[in-house]
């Protein structure tokens, strides 16, 4: 048996990637107010449910949302970069303390990895808005080839 694709979810490939390519700078926002909206619609189904604590406590989380959202964000951004670079400079530490094992031929081959992780930290930790416009870019042109070839297998 064949196994033949979902044309409706390459279809959807496409626009989702047509849209972060568009969008690139708004997607965190536009994210973050769907967010913020659904739990404040989940709260007020909650407080018509007679969960009037269960309401009140998602009420107060969809309003941190949506007024908030942003200083969350750029936190979690912040860490996540100095992770990263943290992660790339200890893996360049191991490799020059391992280098007696390794063969010749690798040369500086096994530096590229923790090496572009270093520089995606960086990127990331001093330009977070063109950093993020660039990878909603390249995963919008993802997206948009997944489809394509989807559709067209």
């Amino acid at each position: 048996m064949i196994n033949r694709g979902n044309p409706v979810a390459a279809i959807a490939s496409v626009v989702l990637g047509i849209l972060l390519i568009i969008l690139k700078n708004d997607v965190i926002s536009i994210a973050l107010t769907v967010l913020g909206a659904a739990v404040l619609i989940s709260a007020i189904v909650d407080f018509t449910g007679k969960r009037t604590n269960s309401a009140v406590i998602q009420a107060v989380i969809g309003v941190c949302i949506l007024v908030f959202g942003w200083v969350f964000v750029n936190l979690a951004l912040y860490v996540f970069a100095a992770a990263l670079l943290i992660v790339g400079l200890l893996q360049i530490i191991n490799i020059g303390k391992s280098g007696a094992g390794r063969p010749a031929k690798a040369g500086l081959a096994v530096y590229f990895k923790p090496a572009v992780t270093v520089l995606a930290g960086a990127c990331l930790l001093l330009n977070q808005s063109g950093t993020i416009a660039w990878v909603f870019v390249v995963s919008g042109i993802l997206l948009i080839a997944e489809g394509v070839l989807e559709l067209i297998r």
